[in-house]
């Protein structure tokens, strides 16, 4: 898939995404290959994804593998996954502000 993917909800994303995705709450399945722009309060990632992200929380899993750039209030990072990239961490007054859905 290509594009904007926006949810107001929990989004599982499986399979593979170019583009842009916004949401409150987004979970990345472990066979996911992502590349994009990632505005979420929540994002867990266990897949592959490249690219930039800006969340409240961010943890990456066991299974993952991150590139690129990220800004987040939180982050976790579990034993066996990997992140390379820059971060920078931002108060929870700057956290990201995702617009509408219904703005699509």
């Amino acid at each position: 898939m290509e594009g904007l993917l926006q949810s107001k909800g929990h989004l599982i994303v499986e399979g593979l995404i170019e583009g842009s995705i916004h949401g409150e709450s987004i979970f990345t399945e472990k066979d996911s290959r992502i590349t994009a722009k990632i505005y979420a309060k929540v994002l867990s990632i266990a897949g592959f994804f490249k690219g930039e992200i800006e969340a409240g929380t961010l943890t990456i899993l066991k299974t993952a593998n991150v590139e690129g750039h990220i800004r987040c209030h939180r982050l976790v990072v579990d034993e066996g996954g990997i992140l390379n990239g820059s971060v920078k961490f931002i108060s929870p007054d700057d956290s990201p502000q995702c617009p509408p859905a219904s703005n699509l």
